[in-house]
């Protein structure tokens, strides 16, 4: 049985996808694959909840909290034990680890799995290995190599001058880059309406579709149905008493109509967005405030869609 362990250079760097993505990898091969998490992340860890909802991985007895005292050496015998039950005629073990653990417990952690570790890390334009050479110190050679997450685009150019090349001269493996994409950090219709406070006035709106895009329903010279159609998976901002921009985003139709200042629209709207399958959300502010607030919003985006899966492993 192969014990693969995803650690990160930072909280947010991709661990849980690039776990998800693997595991339904493996299993598109003909492997069996179990997943796991032994500690969580903080107080509340929705990543357990992200593996059940993907991959129908079973969560009992994990994640566990961080003993006050530390990683203790029956810490690590307990997890070690659990991976032994989780893994049993299983052909690959993937576990997640946490940035909760420092690097020097997270590798005795690794050692006590006996695992090999792929690191996750998050891309930025000044990043070299040489951030990366304390864990190659604290894991030596369990460290399989390392995965950078997030690559802006347009910037590959840059980082196969700037980034490749220094880990060779670390000498540390470099498995490969995966570029940023829109559809990772969209977000559902739910978590829009959470963020805004605000309600759907449908009967029954699909609080799961994802959204990449926002427009603002403004003055344009150019056609609504234009506009609007320019980008798939958007949601349109715009006042609730602008019917003639609402039916002009219904005619593309939009994927989610945000209405703004509190007002109501006309009930032809309503049975448009209704026959269209539109989800629409009254929210409270006026739309400058609204378009404000969404700069936050990213904040929400977890991975636990399966669009984003999808997207992830192509």
């Amino acid at each position: 049985m192969a014990v693969l362990f995803v650690a990160s250079d930072q909280a947010g760097a991709g661990k849980t996808a690039l776990c998800t993505a693997l595991a339904l990898s493996f299993t598109n091969m003909g492997k069996s694959v179990t997943v796991f998490k032994p500690f969580a992340s903080g107080d509340s860890d929705p990543d357990g909840d992200s593996y059940h909802k993907l991959l129908g991985q079973p969560v009992d007895g994990w994640p566990q909290q961080i003993p006050a005292s530390g990683l203790s050496e029956q810490a690590v015998e307990d997890v070690s034990q659990l991976a032994a039950a989780l893994s049993e005629g299983k052909d690959v073990t993937i576990v997640e680890g946490t940035n909760a653990l420092n690097q020097a417990d997270t590798a005795s952690l690794v050692k006590g799995l006996n695992a090999a570790v792929v690191l996750v890390a998050a891309y930025r334009r000044d990043l070299t290995a040489s951030d990366l050479t304390t864990w190659k110190t604290v894991l030596g050679d369990a460290l399989a190599g390392v995965v950078i997450n997030g690559l802006t685009k347009h910037l590959g150019t840059e980082a196969n001058e700037n980034l490749i090349p220094t880990f060779e001269a670390e000498g540390i493996n470099y498995l490969g880059i995966i570029p940023e994409s829109r559809k990772l950090l969209a977000v559902t219709t739910a978590q829009i309406a959470e963020h805004l406070n605000g309600r759907f006035i449908n009967e029954e709106p699909d609080v799961d579709r994802l959204i990449d895009w926002f427009q603002v329903g403004g003055l344009s010279l150019d056609p609504g149905e234009l506009r609007f159609g320019l980008y798939p998976d958007n949601a349109v901002i715009v006042r609730g008493d602008r019917p003639d921009v609402q039916m002009s985003a219904l005619n593309v139709p939009a994927s989610c109509m945000v209405l703004t200042s509190g007002v109501e629209p006309i009930e032809y709207v309503k049975y448009e967005a209704e026959e269209e399958g539109v989800p629409m959300m009254l929210v409270p502010g006026d739309t400058k405030t609204t378009m404000n607030d969404l700069n936050t919003i990213q904040a929400r985006a977890t991975f636990n869609h399966a669009r984003k899966l999808s997207t992830f492993v192509e």
